[in-house]
């Protein structure tokens, strides 16, 4: 397996090119999306090239040239990568204009009105989580419906709840001074938040939060105002904020993993078939989602020879399914390719995802790789524009990881216009009321201004005289 070997360490060349290219700091969003597809793209790749795993689901690569397809799907993702590059490159003027689908806060808002909140709306994700309790019975109900049954489709708006008030518990935490019982119940406040979502069948929350608390220490803690105060810029180059930035993606895959295994012991009382009895690398890689290259490869290996391109069909429906159905009228249920797939081999809606480069290869091909890396390229950048205040508010910190991580992970999906209407939007509405809110305080306070100046000139003309 050496060829395979030197094909990702030729790709992971290319993405530390790109990386130093485009990336101007550890943790800004075009970090965020080029940090996934190296999960995805590199580091498991690495793991079967090693022979460490083997692709899963193994019943459907018993029979196919692992080898070969490891080759094929290096070429792809250098490709990918390189197209990413020129769209965050020569796309510049519409940097811009693409930046409105992220949410750009005017300021920072004050530590008590994130608190408050932070609270009112954790209230608000606890009594709507209750409700679905009492009608499903219970949290495990709840898990069932949502995991198994998969009938909570008119409910999941209701989702952004916690992850909202999670992101203003984290913005909360890091604003107010001291560490005094205020800043315990906020933890808390998240930490309730997270198990919501969980109920809901969803990790992203308890995850989001946690890299949320843990990176951000590292720009809003003393070990980032430390690495801030460099000459040289370099973060990195500090060795106690370059340790704890390497742990912060353990972390997270530890949380990960664990949030699986007890959702699995809730459902079925033990993990789950496709990953009890394996070895502790597949556990890891099934747990943790990081199978999306294995779904890849099938896609290079039987699109297509065995089945036809969709023609970009994909995308048109995910970006018609975006939009409400009090506007659009009732539609059919939208199918993602990563369902598409998981139907085709082994009659299952779990889904199967293959990555954006997946995504867009079958739907158009090889061009649609170059395409959608462009398109791609050119959405991180926008998010790097909209989210550059980042270093100075946390709560634009928060942002940037659901956006980049959770709607836009590495790139462009089928089902990123659908996650930006269901997530992103209320957010955005979100952020629209806080610019009202900041634009109103902004404004009392300079008409206030002229008043006091009055009143001190005033008091000299009574000392003078």
């Amino acid at each position: 397996m050496i060829a395979p070997l030197l094909a990702v360490a030729a790709s992971a060349v290319v993405w530390a090119l790109v990386y130093r290219a485009l990336v101007r700091h550890p943790l800004d969003a075009m970090a965020l999306v080029l940090y996934y597809l190296a999960l995805q793209l590199l580091w498991r790749p690495l793991l079967l090239a090693a022979e460490l795993d083997t692709p899963f689901p193994t019943l459907l690569f018993q029979d196919r040239d692992t080898e070969l397809l490891l080759l094929r799907g290096q070429a792809v993702v250098v490709l990918f990568l390189v197209a990413l590059w020129a769209g965050a490159r020569l796309t510049t003027p519409l940097v811009r204009p693409v930046s409105v689908l992220f949410p750009q806060l005017r300021g920072p808002l004050p530590p008590r009105v994130l608190v408050v909140l932070a609270v009112v709306l954790t209230a608000a994700a606890a009594a709507a989580t209750v409700a679905l309790w009492l009608r499903y019975g219970g949290p495990s109900g709840l898990l069932q419906a949502s995991k198994v049954d998969r009938s909570l489709a008119d409910s999941r708006a209701l989702r952004t709840l916690p992850l909202l008030a999670a992101l203003l518990g984290v913005a909360a935490w890091f604003s107010v001074r001291g560490a005094g019982l205020q800043r315990l119940l906020l933890l808390a406040l998240i930490a309730l938040n997270g198990y919501l979502s969980w109920t809901w069948g969803a990790r992203d929350v308890p995850v989001l939060s946690a890299i949320a608390l843990l990176a951000g220490a590292l720009i809003f803690g003393r070990t980032g105002r430390r690495a801030a105060r460099r000459p040289d810029g370099q973060w990195l180059r500090d060795p106690r904020w370059r340790l704890r930035f390497l742990l912060v993606p353990v972390l997270a895959l530890a949380l990960a993993f664990t949030l699986r295994a007890a959702r699995d012991t809730v459902l079925w009382g033990d993990l789950a078939p496709t990953i009890e009895g394996q070895g502790t690398v597949r556990q890891v890689a099934v747990a943790t989602n990081n199978t999306f290259y294995d779904a890849l490869l099938l896609y290079l290996d039987d699109w297509p020879d065995r089945f036809d391109f969709t023609g970009g069909a994909d995308f048109v429906e995910g970006s018609v399914a975006a939009v409400p159905s009090v506007l659009a009228g009732p539609q059919e249920p939208f199918v993602s390719p990563a369902v598409q797939l998981a139907q085709t081999y082994i009659d299952r809606n779990n889904g199967f995802p293959a990555t954006p480069v997946g995504d867009w290869y079958v739907n158009l091909g090889y061009p649609g790789i170059v395409l959608g890396g462009l398109l791609s390229g050119l959405v991180a950048r926008a998010g790097q524009f909209a989210f550059r205040r980042f270093l100075r508010d946390p709560l634009v910190w928060g942002f940037s990881l659901v956006f980049m991580v959770r709607i836009f992970p590495g790139g462009v999906w089928a089902t990123s216009a659908p996650k930006w209407v269901a997530i992103g939007l209320p957010i955005l509405a979100f952020t629209v009321l806080v610019n009202l809110f900041l634009r109103r305080s902004r404004a009392d306070d300079e008409g206030t201004a002229p008043s006091a100046r009055e009143g001190v000139a005033d008091g000299r003309a009574v000392a003078s005289r």
